[in-house]
């Protein structure tokens, strides 16, 4: 029945509350039947104003039961308008929740194809439209449909030339609107991905204002956000431009029904072939009928944008995601193996032909240069990605056998971007884990090294943090995140730069919480300061996707090979800073001296 995939999307997301919304359709059936009831008392007092005697009390029982129309219509309005609301926002929480659930499913490669911008139009503005579609639209379309059908059936049943003439201007009205749809369709596809980008832009534009005002921008010298408003402003004009003529045409067909109905009603009515009553009645109904065929054209072009909002919906929800096939629930031991490992981002190779094995307890680094596929590594193992050749093991188990669940309960992760949630410290710990009771929540905030800034917070660990909270510097927010693989207490953690934000004065603290996370724990960490790896059990340089080196502090220094060169460009480096920091002291004195 429903040739649009869009169309048959919203029905079948419909189904919760298709009782309700069944119900609702049927309410607001009525409620248009009892809107229609007034223009018939109308005609009824108009035959008894011309058909004398005319009877007081017929007027005021006619009165009455108009009355009781308009009653109806709000009360059936009502009451459907209730059920519908109720039913659209049980869908609309199905839809939110089904589709975060899928978020949380993709691969991260997802997002970095995907603007966070895009992604949160999709959750926000287009399930609104689809709220919109499901409260309203779809209960109305009972009435905007078989209205017209019965109000165009009743006016031919008294003559059927003027009840033709009361819908041709709609039906070449409509005929125009596809037929420029139809030229226009490439046109309005480049609109919609127009509004989009522009929309997207807007939320990053938001979002970059720290840099923005950094940088001493303004919105016109922020390049791209001009270029964007300035070219969905001028597409917009050039199609309104165009469509210019369409519109007034159009706009004369859907209201010139009186001007069809007035001269060629009040002829037939002058040479006797209707009378003044059924006249003045398709006057009054005419024009209704009129009324209800705009709404459904107006319905009709509401769809368009609505639909544009269900494809983007749908093309989330048709992601190719990280299938959860796994049957394993269990590991008997949590040794790490990469087996023949290659990766790749589309086309580009990132990691090629890996082989290593972290053993339970121990400790391994993962050094090399930026872009080299250290990060990688470490987000491959809790199955961020899937890899495109060999396999990884945990405990000897592929982790594509491992229950999804199961895998990532056995690893913690603390990375170099820490988010902190809009919720109390509490639950930014625990990450809503309600077993780990308040008590326990103190006592790894104390491990983590991160109970001493917490209590001098207004609220202590009730205090809000997060984007509208208390704000945290980079270390603090570090020993958070610390705090959280604690509370997690996985067997396996990965460490991204875990001390990226350390410095003399959290330094010491930072690295005391680590001792205390990864006690007994098989441990990868990627780290760009070298000082922090040196006693790590093994150490892999990678390059290019693939190892060059792999050994332990001292031993990849006897190599004299790429780590030992980048060991001593980090002591170069620490040295330079210490000789530059005494010569600009040097020339300061020499400068007061002088």
């Amino acid at each position: 029945m429903f040739k649009n995939k869009s169309l048959k999307f919203l029905i079948s997301i419909s189904k919760r509350g298709k009782y309700r919304l069944g119900i609702s359709g049927l309410l607001i059936f009525f409620s248009s039947i009892c809107s229609l009831g007034p223009y018939y008392i109308i005609y009824l007092i108009i035959e008894k104003i011309i058909r004398p005697p005319f009877i007081m009390s017929d007027l005021l029982m006619l009165g009455g039961v108009a009355a009781l129309f308009i009653a109806g219509q709000m009360i059936f309005s009502g009451i459907a308008m209730t059920q519908s609301h109720i039913a659209a926002y049980n869908i609309l929480f199905d839809l939110r929740v089904a589709l975060a659930k899928k978020l949380t499913r993709l691969p991260l490669g997802y997002y970095s194809d995907t603007s966070s911008g895009t992604i949160k139009k999709i959750m926000m503005g287009n399930i609104e439209a689809i709220e919109e579609f499901t409260a309203h639209n779809l209960v109305d379309l009972i009435s905007v449909i078989l209205l017209p059908v019965i109000i165009f059936s009743w006016l031919a049943s008294f003559n059927i030339l003027l009840a033709l003439l009361s819908i041709l201007p709609v039906f070449l009205g409509v005929g125009l609107q596809r037929f420029r749809m139809r030229i226009e369709k490439e046109n309005i596809q480049k609109f919609f991905k127009i509004k989009s980008d522009m929309n997207t832009t807007i939320i990053d534009f938001i979002r970059g204002m720290p840099v923005i005002k950094a940088f001493n921008l303004s919105v016109f010298s922020f390049r791209r956000y001009k270029e964007e408003a300035e070219k969905y402003s001028q597409y917009w004009i050039d199609m309104n431009e165009k469509a210019a003529a369409f519109f007034a045409i159009y706009a004369l067909l859907m209201d010139s029904g009186v001007l069809l109905l007035l001269p060629v009603g009040g002829y037939m009515f002058a040479i006797g072939k209707i009378t003044l009553s059924t006249f003045l009645m398709f006057m009054f109904i005419g024009i209704g009928l009129i009324r209800f065929m705009k709404q459904l054209t107006s319905f009709g072009s509401n769809l368009t944008q609505i639909f544009k909002g269900v494809d983007e919906l749908r093309a989330v929800l048709d992601v190719n995601e990280i299938k959860d096939n796994g049957t394993v629930s269990k590991l008997d031991n949590y040794n790490v193996e990469f087996n023949n490992v290659s990766f790749s981002y589309g086309k580009n190779l990132a990691l090629d032909d890996l082989n290593f094995r972290l053993k339970q307890g121990t400790i391994t680094a993962l050094v090399g240069p930026s872009g080299a596929g250290k990060t990688t590594v470490a987000r491959l193992i809790p199955r961020f990605w899937d890899v495109i050749k060999g396999n990884i093991t945990i405990g000897g188990e592929n982790i594509k056998s491992i229950k999804g669940d199961t895998l990532m309960k056995n690893i913690s992760f603390v990375f170099q971007d820490i988010f902190m949630f809009n919720d109390t410290v509490i639950e930014n710990i625990r990450m809503g884990d309600k077993s780990i009771s308040e008590k326990k929540v103190l006592e790894i905030a104390k491990q983590a090294q991160a109970d001493e800034f917490i209590q001098k917070l207004e609220n202590g660990y009730h205090t809000v943090i997060g984007p509208t909270g208390v704000h945290l510097s980079g270390g603090e927010q570090q020993r958070i995140a610390i705090a959280r693989a604690l509370a997690k207490d996985a067997p396996i953690v990965v460490l991204d730069e875990a001390t990226s934000y350390a410095d003399s004065e959290n330094e010491d603290k930072i690295q005391e919480a680590l001792n205390a996370l990864l006690k007994d724990k098989t441990v990868i960490v990627i780290a760009h300061r070298l000082s922090t790896i040196q006693n790590a059990n093994q150490i892999l340089y990678i390059e290019k996707g693939k190892i060059m080196e792999q050994g332990t502090h001292k031993q990849l220094l006897d190599l004299e090979g790429r780590y030992a060169q980048m060991w001593n460009m980090h002591k170069d480096a620490a040295n330079w800073k210490i000789e530059h920091n005494e010569l600009q002291l040097k020339h300061i004195q020499e400068e007061i001296s002088w």
